[in-house]
């Protein structure tokens, strides 16, 4: 099983610390949240983009994904204001820019959401013009969008595995593959071996307990997930992508390292 440590938890922390702290944890990969303080998209130069890359080269860690903030305001590639949406598609094409000086191959997408009081498929078609216009600039920077799908609590158009395997046949393109969030598909009662389906397209999964009752991300065994099952499925699927820790509680920030760890020392166990 191949380990990811992301940085979102770290937020309170420097990015080297961050990195020392995933070579402590003796894993070789990370996942990398682009917010403040490590990496805006937005506020970031060149100079500060190479840094980045060479932080990480210099302690060789490979960085198996780019997972721009994306989530919340002023960014939603599905906004019925032209402003927002087109706000929204030039900052993901800066962010594919960002993924090729980064040398790291695959970028992360979600597509936002609509009004709640309008046509779902007005919202959808926005959605889908959104990821259309990306995956040809994908395309032309040899860089993989990994969608993903949102909770019913942030969006009301990728939420599912429906509606994720929907739209991904929809955009029909070689540079969109899908990524599973363990909290997301529990949240709305999916299973990860559904996602068979994709495939070798299923190129990316987020790997962290829960409680099928809230978004929270939690590390394993703080939650109610069945990890011996998530593991027997892995090895089904025959899955050799990257399985990344994304810890998401404001509980992480004091010790962002120790969460990572229970973490690691229960799938080892259980996996062993």
């Amino acid at each position: 099983m191949k380990l990811a440590n992301m940085n979102q938890h770290y937020h309170r922390y420097s990015f080297e610390y961050f990195l020392e702290s995933t070579l402590r944890l003796e894993l070789g990969a990370i996942e990398l949240w682009g917010g403040v303080p490590h990496l805006y998209v937005d506020d970031a130069t060149y100079q500060d983009i190479k840094k980045i890359k060479k932080d990480i080269k210099d302690r060789n860690l490979e960085l198996v994904c780019f997972t721009p903030e994306q989530c919340i305001y002023p960014i939603n590639l599905s906004a019925k204001d032209d402003v927002v949406r087109n706000r929204s598609i030039e900052y993901f094409k800066k962010c594919i820019d960002v993924t090729t000086t980064l040398e790291c191959k695959q970028l992360l997408v979600s597509v936002g959401y609509g009004f709640y009081n309008e046509s779902i498929e007005e919202a959808w078609k926005r959605a889908s013009d959104s990821l259309c216009i990306l995956t040809e600039e994908a395309v032309k920077k040899d860089v993989t969008l990994l969608l993903e799908q949102m909770s019913t609590i942030g969006s009301n158009i990728i939420t599912d595995m429906e509606t994720l395997r929907k739209m991904y046949k929809e955009i029909n393109s070689s540079n969109l593959k899908v990524m599973a969030d363990t909290v997301l598909l529990e949240f709305v009662g999916d299973r990860l071996e559904d996602y068979r389906e994709f495939g070798s397209d299923l190129s990316h999964i987020h790997f962290v307990d829960g409680d099928a009752k809230t978004t929270a991300h939690l590390a394993w065994g703080e939650g109610t997930f069945n990890l011996d099952n998530y593991i027997k499925i892995l090895k089904e699927l025959n899955y050799d992508g990257y399985l990344t820790l994304e810890l998401i509680s404001p509980k992480y920030n004091w010790n962002p390292e120790k969460g990572i760890l229970d973490s690691i020392n229960r799938i080892k166990k259980l996996s062993s």
